[in-house]
């Protein structure tokens, strides 16, 4: 199995290392000592919701709640932790830790499937994502805590604030608190306001963080006695393009979403002011990746579905828990097309020239990303014709970008259905140019140049 591992690509190895949690995660769900005395869950259920669990989305076709004691939510964490990372991530900082060597091919593998480009310091860059992961989580946890425990008592309380707090970071959008997921629990503020920091700092990726925390030390030391917007300038071009983008994404998504449903009364209509702004902001962060619910989906305005299907699609920071096809893949394809209807040379930002070569992945990210949503719609709705088109679409959408919000229609989808949305959701975490890699053979591809000839367009 070992020598198997090694002669995989680096695609392979990403791809190889979460089929592998899925199915050792299936197989553990799968054990009597797992289940709850009233649950219906056959192999296929558990198989959907390991997948659904390492890809971190959130989609189950059995009731999490009334399927699994806490033995298989002791397991369903795990796969959830190991998701969010990723095996590698996890393995990778181990061996670190120990003084051992992963070895370049596999120190590469491990950059690829966490976007960092200096192989040279993975070990670093690995022992300071596990750090950084276990203090947010931590400080979620007790935060979220301070609600549960009166709740439900310490034991119940602790395991539901850990899970919670670990679901949100790692942006899976499992609860283990009933079928509804937090719709009866909209309007406390220590919980909507906690679990969305958690999504929005497990989401804008790991080299995000490094960078603003060498700021603000940096900020801190008052060196050479510059204000705090002198540090803000010299964020990485990277950072400053993720925190502007998902600022963007937030605010316009909630503000639609407010304007849309105001006066719905299946929705945010009843709430008072307060709360209809924090549940907006709360269902548009969610909607970036995430999979948590405070309101019924089913109940919204079909524009409201169709926002939501837009913020889905843009998704999170790549190289960090989120999934979607990341805001700065889908920054870049603006800016492509804006190159192009103004008919000049380069993509620049922030005093920066972006290569070619990464504009145009970006492109093709965005195209593979759209033409699998087209195929799995369409194929849910070959499947499940019944159903209505905006509902699947959403459905689709939700797996492909690893969100994991249904409107109501997962459980009762098809068994052909049911597949498709597993390899959605398996393509949406490891993502459609690195599944398209891990499919290719190895051969030579030579790079032939003719004599150049014109094709209209337009």
């Amino acid at each position: 199995m070992l020598n198997f591992f090694k002669r995989l690509n680096v695609s392979q190895k990403i791809a190889f290392s979460f089929m592998s949690v899925i199915l050792v995660g299936s197989l553990l769900l799968s054990l009597p000592i797992a289940h709850t005395a009233t649950s219906t869950a056959t192999y296929l259920d558990h198989l959907f919701i390991s997948v659904s669990a390492v890809c971190v989305t959130g989609l189950w076709t059995e009731s999490i709640y009334d399927s699994y004691n806490i033995i298989g939510q002791m397991v369903m964490l795990a796969l959830i932790q190991t998701g969010g990372l990723g095996l590698m991530t996890i393995i990778g900082s181990i061996y670190h830790t120990i003084g051992q060597n992963i070895g370049l091919k596999n120190q590469i593998a491990t950059g690829a499937a966490l976007n960092h480009s200096e192989n040279y310091k993975i070990g670093d860059f690995l022992t300071r994502i596990i750090r950084y992961t276990a203090i947010i989580e931590g400080t979620g946890f007790i935060l979220l805590s301070t609600y549960f425990v009166p709740r439900f008592g310490w034991a119940k309380g602790l395991w539901n604030g850990l899970f919670t707090a670990i679901s949100a970071f790692c942006n899976a959008g499992f609860d283990i608190m009933g079928n509804n997921s937090l719709i009866d629990l909209k309007t406390v503020p220590v919980l909507n306001w906690t679990i969305m920091a958690l999504i929005v700092l497990g989401g804008i990726g790991f080299s995000v963080w490094f960078d603003i925390t060498n700021q603000i030390k940096n900020y801190a030391k008052k060196r050479n006695g510059r204000k705090l917007s002198f540090y803000f300038k010299h964020l990485s071009p990277h950072t400053k393009l993720v925190l502007i983008v998902t600022g963007l994404v937030i605010l316009t998504g909630a503000s639609l979403f407010l304007i849309v449903e105001w006066n719905n009364p299946g929705t945010i209509g009843p709430l008072s002011v307060g709360d209809k702004i924090m549940t907006a902001f709360f269902q548009t962060i969610t909607m970036r990746t995430a999979g948590f619910a405070t309101v019924d989906y089913t109940a919204c305005r079909p524009v409201s579905l169709l926002i939501f299907v837009l913020t889905m699609f843009i998704g999170g920071g790549a190289g960090g828990t989120a999934g979607g096809l990341k805001v700065t893949t889908f920054a870049l394809t603006i800016m492509l097309a804006l190159r192009e209807v103004r008919q000049i040379k380069h993509v620049n930002f922030d005093r920066h020239t972006i290569p070619d070569a990464a504009v145009r992945q970006s492109f093709t990210i965005a195209l593979m990303y759209v033409s699998a949503l087209f195929i799995g719609s369409a194929l849910l709705l070959t499947f499940d014709p019944g159903q209505r088109y905006l509902h699947l679409l959403f459905e689709a959408i939700s797996a492909l970008a690893t969100v994991g919000v249904s409107a109501g229609l997962t459980p009762n989808l098809s068994l052909a259905s049911h597949i498709v949305l597993m390899l959605l959701m398996f393509v949406g975490r490891i993502g459609p140019m690195t599944m398209a890699l891990s499919l290719r053979r190895n051969r030579n591809n030579y790079d032939i140049r003719y004599a150049k000839t014109n094709i209209l367009i337009g």
